[in-house]
């Protein structure tokens, strides 16, 4: 499945200044608590940065098709400043309009909106200390749709919460995990799969003062809807999970965020590791799952911020009966979507699902340029992406699964990303078959990593 997409922007609104908090604490934001929408690392979960005091990775606007920010200037101190001498608060409120357009073969042509209010630091520091989001996405043929909601804050104590609901009317479904992943589909064997329903993630997050170290609860929730074409694959393997049901479990951890800013840090290293607990309701009967996520990130200046070397290894795995819908997302704080926007990018979106994913990723991002100024304060970057990963069916890995990927990169007013990227995966006709490139085209808002 090849995803096109374009982008354009319009709008938006004031910058206001802000009292400071009480205490304040915060720093900037320089490691994201990560995925995403959407995205905590963030993404929007994304969706957290999500460095010395460790932020949440804005994880923005999820879906992968993007119009161009269009964002509220950080206004200079001197322009704020209270006329009886006050000294100017130390954030300015500031907000982003999106709209969203995107192709794929799939489903076809859609469009969107997303918006984002947020206080960042005055100056054109990186960072911001409160970000609210709201985005929503449509297909024309009404065969996807994505909406979301998500606060997040930080501070000496963080939190992210999000509500989304999401429908596929077509879902993608090629097999749970093994080689069927790597083979390509006919359109005709998902056409006709229903997947709808809401989810609600809070996440509590505690830095330990004076150290890098953050500990974090999650609670998750998820219900869905589920019709299978009758006669398609769905249908016919009848995974567990096809009826539909609830899936909830809560989740705690440890997380090391130690990098120089977020987002699109230039060295340091990000360390996640959590376990979860909890359970699938389906047909009546409630069947237990356990599971782990372990993520490692690194970033190296070779030639200061002109050449920064990145990566990634990533492990991500559960026990016992897990529905075929949850088959594609990951535990940890930002619960993201593999083939999405950061891991396995070259096989397409909902392919690639199992029991677990075990992925390993290498980054060589070069700078372009930079332009400073209030509001044209952009950062032009290239990213050259390669990976390989894996797929598990229980506790068995199935083929290997290389990407190789390109994508231009911009920061805009050190706070938001936009990377439209090219991504290959290898994949057969037939099961066994010989391996080919095959291309997937979409817009993040995260960078691979």
């Amino acid at each position: 499945m090849i995803h096109a997409a374009l982008w354009i922007g319009l709008g938006l609104t004031q910058a206001l200044a802000q009292e400071p908090t009480a205490g304040d604490g915060v720093a900037p934001a320089t490691a994201p608590t990560e995925d995403t929408p959407v995205s905590i690392e963030p993404t929007a979960l994304a969706p957290t940065p999500p460095d010395a005091a460790p932020a949440v990775d804005p994880g923005p606007l999820e879906d992968a098709a993007v119009a161009g920010p269009v964002l509220a200037p950080a206004v200079p101190g001197d322009v704020l400043a209270d006329p009886a001498g006050k000294p100017p608060s130390k954030f300015v409120w500031g907000g982003i309009a999106v709209p969203l357009v995107n192709y794929n073969t799939t489903d076809g042509l859609g469009f969107g909106a997303g918006f984002q209010i947020f206080d960042r630091k005055r100056g054109l520091e990186h960072g911001y200390q409160d970000l609210l989001t709201f985005d929503t996405f449509w297909t024309t043929r009404g065969t996807y749709t994505s909406n979301f909601l998500q606060y997040e804050r930080r501070g000496k104590q963080m939190i992210v919460a999000r509500i989304a609901y999401r429908m596929w009317s077509d879902m993608l479904y090629v097999g749970h995990g093994g080689a069927q992943v790597s083979v390509r589909d006919d359109p005709k064997e998902s056409a006709g799969n229903f997947v709808a329903g809401p989810s609600l993630l809070a996440n509590a997050i505690l830095p330990i003062p004076n150290t890098p170290v953050q500990v974090w609860a999650q609670a998750y929730v998820r219900q869905t809807t589920v019709r299978a074409k009758v006669g398609g694959l769905l249908d016919k393997e009848q995974p567990y999970g096809v009826h539909g049901g609830w899936n909830f479990d809560f989740s705690a951890g440890v997380a090391i965020q130690e990098t120089d800013r977020w987002p699109m840090a230039q060295r340091g290293v990000r360390f996640e590791a959590s376990v979860r607990g909890g359970a699938t309701a389906v047909d009546g009967k409630l069947s237990p799952i356990v599971g782990t996520n372990v993520e490692l990130m690194g970033w190296w200046p070779v030639a200061g911020e002109w050449l920064v070397i990145g990566g990634r290894t990533l492990f991500d795995k559960t026990w016992g009966e897990r529905p075929f819908f949850e088959g594609e997302w990951l535990g940890g704080q930002y619960r993201d979507e593999s083939a999405y926007e950061q891991m396995l990018t070259g096989y397409g979106r909902s392919r690639p699902r199992g029991d677990g994913v075990f992925a390993t990723m290498f980054e060589i991002r070069p700078k372009l340029g930079h332009v400073s100024h209030p509001f044209w304060d952009l950062g032009f970057y290239l990213s050259l992406f390669a990976e390989t990963g894996f797929l598990f069916d229980g506790d068995k890995p199935g083929p290997q699964m290389p990407s190789v990927g390109v994508a231009p990169d911009l920061l805009w007013q050190g706070a938001i990303e936009l990377r439209p990227f090219l991504s290959w995966g290898w994949m057969s006709d037939t099961l066994g078959g010989q391996r080919t490139p095959d291309m997937q085209v979409g817009i993040s808002l995260l960078g691979p990593l």
